[in-house]
């Protein structure tokens, strides 16, 4: 295993000045694997929901991308929403609905754990924390965050952590 992305799998329900998209295949992991898979061996750690659609894990596995990190738990899939303005740099999170991913724990196969380089999705920085630990000697962590983490006092502390070891 080359890389090892962790992060979520979502569904995202978007708005645009010029239309609207519901429940639409989203998530760091995803999209992280998706690009990796083109260039290297990449697997990920996620979790889903039972309402997870097959036609999406299908994907993936087309893809090459090894989903012995894949939790399928009870419960609805991670989904986010945003409204995004005409400046489309600009958006406002209208709903984050952790959903699965409040009993997600992020283990990493034993596969993964030699992986050299490891990407931490947009997911609980405590989780993030616990995959570099389990991380046996990583060359390079990347990481993800957004608003929700970084403005909540309850997990900015963690944050803080993981950006001090990436």
């Amino acid at each position: 295993m080359d890389l090892v992305a962790i992060g979520t799998i979502a569904f995202d329900s978007v708005e645009t000045p010029t239309g609207r998209a519901d429940k639409q295949l989203g998530g760091t992991a995803v999209y992280l694997c998706l690009a990796a898979s083109y260039f290297c061996k990449v697997g990920i750690v996620a979790a889903t929901g039972k309402d997870f659609h097959q036609e999406y894990l299908d994907l993936l596995h087309e893809k090459g991308i090894d989903l012995g990190g894949l939790q399928k738990l009870e419960g609805e899939t991670f989904h986010w929403g945003a409204k995004y303005h005409q400046d489309l740099n600009v958006r406002d999170t209208l709903f984050t609905h952790l959903n699965v991913l409040l009993d997600f724990t992020a283990d990493l196969p034993a596969a993964y754990k030699d992986a050299p380089f490891f990407f931490l999705g947009n997911i609980d920085p405590a989780l993030q924390l616990h995959v570099i630990d389990q991380a046996k000697n990583p060359v390079f962590i990347g990481m993800d965050t957004m608003n929700y983490w970084i403005n909540s006092d309850e997990y900015r502390p963690n944050l803080l952590r993981v950006l001090k070891k990436t």
